[in-house]
């Protein structure tokens, strides 16, 4: 029996992925920090669902926790679909963040998906797998009061290209969405702020898709493939751009 395992669950991007997976028919294995959420979205999925779901609650911040409940889950299913999902962004500028502040976001963001990842790495395969990380189009550019947060997506997105290179039986995806409808922003009147904002389930649906067609990377939306190119040909041009309209998170 073959399962996808997602992290972050419960909300946001997790979520809406755990509802289009069960949709299309795969058995899941929820994991997030929250246990009663958890329990609703299990009862919500088997009654509307076929498909077998399994959940277990782990604070992905605690790195032996982690470790501890994935090696118990390699042991016991077989999986051929990890979504490392849960993320966590603090913006402040550095001079402004905690020294807990920095190591969460590393630890959620960068270190949890390494080792899910090198945990669950020979049962993916195993299958001829796939994992999909998901990133943020700040992987790949910078924005002012989110330094470690672009700094742990950047290195997610650069272990996931390395991944590829090394297992390729696996099917690595990396998934770099624009703002996204998250409890993400400490300004709760940012998302209003924003012209376009998207909705997770939008990226959920996308990112199946880029899964069913075996793709290697997603830009949601598609031109900020472009934004990419332009920063790496005109850096001081986009600079000026991302002060101005994007930068005030």
């Amino acid at each position: 029996m073959l399962y996808t395992l997602i992290t972050g669950a419960t909300s946001g991007i997790g979520k809406e992925l755990a509802y289009i997976y069960a949709k299309k028919g795969h058995n899941l294995i929820l994991i997030a920090r929250r246990d009663k959420l958890l329990q609703k979205l299990k009862s919500d999925l088997e009654a509307n669902f076929d498909c077998l779901i399994e959940y277990y609650v782990c604070d992905l911040n605690d790195i032996e926790k982690v470790t501890e409940k994935i090696n118990k889950l390699n042991n016991k299913y077989e999986i051929n679909c990890l979504i490392n999902n849960a993320g966590i962004g603090i913006f402040e500028t550095i001079n402004d963040l905690s020294i807990k502040a920095i190591n969460d976001q590393i630890n959620i963001n960068v270190i949890s998906p390494i080792i899910i990842t090198r945990l669950l790495i020979d049962n993916i395969n195993k299958n001829n797998g796939a994992i999909i990380n998901i990133c943020s189009v700040l992987s790949y550019l910078p924005s002012t009061g989110a330094s470690i947060y672009v700094a742990t997506k950047h290195a997610l997105h650069g272990f996931s290209n390395t991944i590829r290179l090394e297992y390729p039986n696996i099917h690595v995806l990396t998934i770099h969405p624009a703002t996204v409808k998250t409890n993400f922003f400490k300004d709760e009147n940012y998302l209003q702020r924003q012209k376009h904002v998207i909705d997770p389930t939008f990226v959920a649906k996308k990112t199946y898709l880029a899964y069913q067609k075996r793709k290697r990377k997603l830009n949601i939306p598609k031109s900020f493939c472009l934004i990419n190119g332009l920063y790496y040909i005109l850096p001081s041009l986009v600079d000026k751009i991302n002060r101005k309209y994007f930068s005030n998170k």
